[in-house]
């Protein structure tokens, strides 16, 4: 076997391949041989048909199969040879296949570009450890008390103010014909927070219970429900109940309702602890987002499209599943996941430059994972998501999900060390 390369790009490479005649020959005796056997032509015992007569019947079907054998057997050892290794399914040119002559074909795959990253050592980063401020720790704690409020009707007869828990009902009709999915009953909605209409919950202001009102609302042209976009709905709402939010007061008995906490200042101090952690793990982000930014900026260089699409894919099938999590579903938000895939294809190529510029870091240093550590990624993960270690394993490997975590650790690892190896300077 005979291969020679023609490099198209620096990540797109074409092989072209050369059957000697012998092993041609060999294969198509061989392929006859055992068409032999099964053919079944008037006139001739099963294996005892003459070749020539196999030939008149078979030729064109004994070259096509001989083809693709020969194509199936040989380039993996062709890649091999070349030590390629590729990232794409290759396009096979096949080529015509004639009895006592070399066989030729041809396959086209794309492949890592071969890159050296130079100028990582020391990378010039800005950044500053801001401490938690006692505003944060208060609205972190306020956060907490409106969170454990509790909703108490309104004991006077008044009318709707912003911030009231509403229970209305609700009829929508668009000209004279009533809207089936517009309408509900004993709704409840906090009025100004905006998770229902904004214009309904505004304009339920002022209203009494067991007052009624017709609202007009006109949606955009880009709102979110395809049936509503660009139309008038007019929605006639009756209040019911107003209920109104009553906060518990903050002191040691709020504070040992939540949790492990003695008092009020000890639950302060663990609020602290946990915004200076978040603080923290921003601050390394981005730093990390600097290095990166500066990496690409200075390593120029051709990626293959395969790998981009395929993490385009990834960035799609990430959006389902946390749309899937929220119980929506892509396709009632009417966007075409191939328009999605487009959308992200940027995002994407900035996502694969930087794991074959991480990648290729890695391997100048000698950064590896080792099992040990992917176990006990697992492990995290298992604790994360309140599963079972082995039920969390076996996932993964069922579903070949260790080479994307194990690449996932080296990118971690990578950046660790050009962290530890950056300078930093403090920004005003």
């Amino acid at each position: 076997m005979n291969v020679t390369i023609e490099e198209i790009s620096p990540v797109k490479k074409k092989l072209n391949i050369e059957i000697s005649a012998e092993q041609v020959t060999g294969e198509v005796e061989s392929f006859y041989k055992e068409v032999g056997k099964k053919a079944k032509i008037k006139g001739f015992r099963p294996g005892k048909v003459p070749k020539n007569i196999l030939e008149r019947y078979f030729k064109d079907y004994v070259k096509t199969e001989v083809a693709q054998k020969l194509v199936q057997e040989t380039f993996p050892a062709a890649l091999s040879e070349k030590d390629f290794h590729p990232v794409s399914a290759p396009v096979i040119e096949p080529g015509e296949l004639e009895i006592g002559k070399p066989f030729q074909y041809s396959l086209t795959v794309e492949v890592k570009p071969e890159i050296k990253i130079e100028g990582y050592i020391g990378l010039h980063i800005e950044g500053k450890k801001e401490d938690p401020k006692e505003e944060e720790v208060e609205e972190r704690l306020k956060g907490l008390q409106n969170l454990h409020a509790q909703l108490k009707t309104v004991p006077e007869l008044r009318a709707v103010q912003p911030g009231d828990h509403v229970i209305f009902d609700y009829e929508a009709r668009m000209g004279d014909q009533p809207l089936e999915e517009g309408k509900a009953v004993d709704f409840t909605v906090e009025v100004g927070s905006g998770r229902f209409i904004p214009a309904v919950e505004e304009k339920m202001i002022g209203l009494k219970p067991e007052e009624e009102r017709e609202i007009e609302v006109s949606f955009p042209e880009d709102y979110g429900y395809q049936k509503w976009a660009g139309e008038t709905v007019f929605f006639h709402v009756k209040v019911k109940e107003i209920k109104e939010k009553v906060l518990p007061p903050l002191d040691d008995e709020f504070a040992r309702d939540l949790g492990d906490y003695d008092s009020l200042e000890d639950l302060k101090v663990k609020l602290k602890e946990e915004i200076e952690r978040e603080k923290a793990l921003m601050l390394d982000r981005q730093l990390k987002d600097q290095m990166i930014d500066k990496l690409l900026e200075a390593n120029s260089f051709d990626i293959p499209e395969s790998m981009v699409e395929e993490q385009a894919k990834a960035l799609v099938s990430d959006t389902k599943m946390r749309l899937a999590t929220q119980g929506i579903a892509l396709k009632n938000l009417n966007i075409p996941e191939e328009k999605l895939q487009e959308d992200y294809r940027e995002t994407a190529r900035k996502q694969v430059r930087t794991y074959l510029i991480l990648e290729r870091i890695a391997a100048q240093e000698g950064i590896t994972v080792t099992d040990e550590e992917a176990e006990e990624r697992l492990r995290s993960i298992s604790e994360k998501t309140h599963q079972k270690f082995d039920v969390v394993k076996r996932y993964y490997e069922k579903n070949e999900l260790m080479p994307g975590l194990k690449t996932g650790i080296l990118t971690d690892k990578t950046l660790d060390f050009l962290l530890e190896k950056a300078t930093l300077s403090t920004c005003p």
